[in-house]
């Protein structure tokens, strides 16, 4: 019981990933002490065996830091100094050929990869000159000299151009100033005029305008009004020039920019159209016109076979794009089998026959391919989870507040303003969880309980946050939910059906539990005063006993299939793949 009392909220998260939370008591002494995030990182880069239980895919990049730091540690030792301990880091991190390769394809990821080789230059100069200033050049004392330095910034007084110039400048920033000639660039809707709101994130423009002139903030009347400021910084761009004015714009049939609607108002003419028939001096610019004549059916025979040609010898250079194999649309399926083969067994969880039971398309995305996003909300949720755990334990409010004081600093929430708001949220959802843990009369068995049943060659697994005993001796599981949609249909919800399936194949039977007694969700996170427990009858009370069973065989099925279904349903909102969900907007295109 000791070492349950100092269970920290780190255990019991990892515990909710499959790992043993019945942990034996190791002693009080200083190993076994809590360590922040920070500390914990640090130990694990200076002693790499901290990272042994870790999942080899996870612990990579650390492992990759931490031997770095060895070869740092065994040079500075061994008398080598900072160029030489910079070359050889260089030579063993094997950024070189990738960054060169991604320099010669070009684009945004080019010119990126151009500024970052640009940025090792630099590094590599400063430590020659360091070492030839200083010898013997410790890498300790570059690392020092470096920190010393202090770069100045630009500059944000007026400089008059020198000589012959070009000024490019806003609009604001032209106000009261004259040129002979004056081109304004980019005359575009959607730029001129930008009706985007503008202002600071609580809107304290619009509250001081609504209070001093009485003005109307509706939607409609600030629209007006950017529309207007607008109108009249346009007419300022204009106005600045004393002989010749040049506005240009781009728009056509094969392109959605459209030419600004100030053209017309201002009474500067119809636009001349221009067309050089010139390309940007770019590879991606070439790649691109020599695949739309390619992939022209009405474009001439010879010309096509030109431009296969010359994309054939790009995409021998390895230039981007040129090679069909990566165009969009045209790379054929990896294999087009299912995912599971016969003689595979199918491992499922309770919480994944609810996520396939909702969209099929996001469950093969986010489990199967890993493209689930950590928010957040997960991380409140993991805190909330554990401190269910010392809850059940019989903490008291103080000394849970006190062990949620220790840990919240180690938590990434974006921002202080946001971490102090998700912690106003978990402690309203832990005194609603205490609340409810008052209220509750049922006897708890276990905490964070795990479990793996055989249905008929599938293996479900899980683990349950609270496993009960009722008044008749049979078995109750509640799950804490911490999002903020209630559930519902809660005689048939997915997960909970699985979880009583799990108690009548005798996952806990050792515990003397073998006949389900119904299921609840206990919603902590609702906007709401008060905690909501959402009941699920026994099974044997259902029509149909066999339903969650039935579901599970369903579901195995479906998940070792070759086809999965996308499914509009209440999560989408917050689906981390909707970018590839055919149904949304935003992946329409696949």
């Amino acid at each position: 019981m000791r070492a349950l009392r100092r269970l920290d909220l780190d255990r019991v998260a990892a515990a909710r990933s499959d790992r043993d939370a019945d942990a034996p008591d190791t002693g009080d002494g200083p190993d076994d002490a809590y360590r922040p995030a920070s500390r914990l990182l640090v130990d694990a880069l200076r002693d790499p065996r901290e990272l042994a239980l870790v999942d080899p895919g996870v612990a990579a990049p650390a492992l990759r830091v931490a031997e770095a730091l060895a070869t740092v540690r065994t040079l500075a030792a061994g008398g080598a100094d900072a160029e030489q301990v910079l070359w050889r880091l260089w030579r063993d991190s094997g950024l070189a050929d990738r960054l060169l390769r991604a320099s010669q394809a070009g684009g945004r990821r080019g010119a990126a990869a151009d500024r970052d080789l640009d940025a090792v230059v630099a590094l590599f100069e400063s430590a020659a000159r360091y070492c030839d200033r200083l010898p013997p050049g410790a890498p300790a004392g570059f690392l020092e000299d470096l920190a010393a330095q202090e770069i100045p910034g630009d500059s944000l007084a007026e400089r008059a151009p020198e000589g012959e110039a070009v000024r490019i400048l806003t609009a604001h920033r032209s106000k009261g100033l004259e040129w002979g000639l004056v081109v304004v660039a980019g005359a575009q809707e959607g730029e001129w005029p930008d009706l985007r709101l503008r202002g600071s994130l609580l809107g304290v423009e619009e509250l001081v305008d609504a209070d001093v002139h009485s003005a109307d903030t509706s939607g409609a009347a600030l629209a007006s009004k950017l529309l207007d400021e607008e109108r009249r910084l346009f007419y300022v761009a204009l106005t600045r020039a004393r002989h010749t004015l040049v506005v240009t714009a781009v728009g056509g049939e094969d392109t959605d920019e459209r030419p600004s609607r100030f053209l017309t108002e201002m009474g500067v003419g119809d636009p001349e159209p221009v067309s050089t028939g010139r390309r940007w001096l770019s590879l991606p610019a070439l790649v691109a016109d020599l695949r739309s004549v390619v992939t022209d059916p009405s474009a001439p025979e010879p010309l096509r076979e030109a431009a296969a040609a010359h994309l054939a010898r790009l995409a021998e250079e390895g230039v981007r794009g040129a090679d069909p194999a990566e165009w969009y649309a045209l790379t054929p399926f990896t294999d087009d089998g299912p995912l599971a083969g016969e003689e595979d067994t199918i491992r499922v969880s309770p919480s994944q026959v609810e996520s396939f039971t909702n969209c099929q398309l996001r469950w093969l995305l986010e489990r199967a391919a890993g493209a689930s996003s950590g928010d957040s909300a997960s991380a409140l949720g993991t805190v909330v989870h554990a401190v269910a755990v010392l809850v059940a334990q019989g903490s008291s409010p103080d000394e849970i507040r006190e062990r949620m004081d220790e840990i919240w600093s180690d938590l990434d929430f974006g921002g202080p303003w946001q971490a102090a708001k998700q912690r106003e949220r978990a402690d309203e959802m832990v005194g609603k969880l205490l609340d409810w843990d008052a209220a509750n009369d049922r006897e708890l068995v276990v905490t964070e309980e795990g479990f793996r049943v055989d249905v008929g060659g599938i293996e479900v697994t899980g683990r349950v946050d609270r496993l009960e005993r009722d008044d008749l001796g049979r078995a109750v599981v509640v799950d804490i939910k911490t999002g903020r949609n209630k559930a519902d249909d809660l005689a048939r919800h997915p997960q909970l059906g699985v979880y009583q399936m799990a108690v009548l194949k005798g996952a806990f039977a050792k515990l003397g539990l073998t006949e389900p007694g119904g299921a609840s969700l206990v919603q902590v996170g609702e906007k709401t005063r008060k905690w909501r427990e959402q009941p699920q009858p026994p099974l044997g009370e259902d029509p149909d006993p066999e339903w969650a069973g039935t579901l599970v065989r369903e579901v195995a099925a479906g998940m070792g299939g070759a086809r999965f279904t996308a499914t509009r349903n209440k999560g989408c909102n917050a689906c981390a793949v909707r970018a590839c969900c055919p149904v949304q907007d935003e992946g329409r295109h696949v």
